[in-house]
C-alpha cells in the first residue's frame, strides 16, 4: 500500500495522547473546560483508517485514558468517548474540503459527546452533577470550542506524522 496511514504510528499517537491527558489535563483544566488530548489524538489517528481499526484505536485510547486517570472519573466514560471520537472521525475522513477544519469540527463534536456521556454517567451513578443547561453553556460549549481550536492548530501537523508518505497525498 502506497500512502495511507500507519496503524503503528496511529497507535503510538493515541498512547502518547492518553498519557498527556492523564499528566497535563488536570493541570490545565479550568472548571469544566480543559484540553482533551486523548480525544484530539484519537480523531487525528483514526483519520484515514479502516472502520475496525479506527474503532479499536478509539476504544484502546479511551480505556488507556480511563486506566491512567483512575479515580478522577467514572471508569468507562473515556472508552465511550474514544469510540465516539473514532466514529465521528471515520465518518468524516472521506469528505472533501479543508482537512484542518474537518479535524476541528470532528474534535468539537467528539468532545461534546464525551462531556455529555460524562454528565449522564454521573447522573446514572447517583453522584448528581450540574444541570444540563448550566453544564452546556459553562462546560460543553467552551470545551468543544477550545479543543476544536487546538485540533485546528496542531491536527494537520499530527496527520503528517501518522501518514506513511509524510502527508504528501493528504
Amino acid at each position: 500500500m502506497v500512502g495511507g496511514t500507519s496503524i503503528v504510528r496511529a497507535a503510538v499517537l493515541v498512547g502518547i495522547a492518553a498519557v498527556l491527558e492523564a499528566a497535563l489535563s488536570p493541570l490545565l483544566t479550568f472548571g469544566w473546560v480543559g484540553p482533551r488530548f486523548a480525544i484530539i489524538g484519537i480523531v487525528v489517528a483514526t483519520t484515514g483508517q479502516r472502520d475496525l481499526q479506527a474503532l479499536l484505536l478509539g476504544f484502546f485510547g479511551g480505556v488507556l485514558t480511563d486506566a491512567l486517570a483512575a479515580g478522577t472519573a467514572i471508569f468507562g466514560v473515556g472508552a465511550l468517548g474514544g469510540l465516539a471520537a473514532a466514529t465521528v472521525s471515520m465518518r468524516a475522513s472521506g469528505r472533501k474540503g479543508d482537512k484542518r477544519a474537518t479535524l476541528a469540527l470532528c474534535t468539537a463534536m467528539a468532545v461534546a459527546t464525551y462531556d455529555l456521556v460524562g454528565l449522564f454517567a454521573l447522573s446514572l451513578a447517583g453522584s448528581g452533577g450540574p444541570s444540563l443547561v448550566a453544564y452546556f453553556f459553562g462546560g460543553i460549549l467552551p470545551d468543544a470550542l477550545l479543543n476544536g481550536l487546538l485540533a485546528y492548530l496542531v491536527g494537520a501537523w499530527f496527520v503528517k506524522i501518522v501518514n506513511k508518505d509524510g502527508g504528501k497525498q493528504a
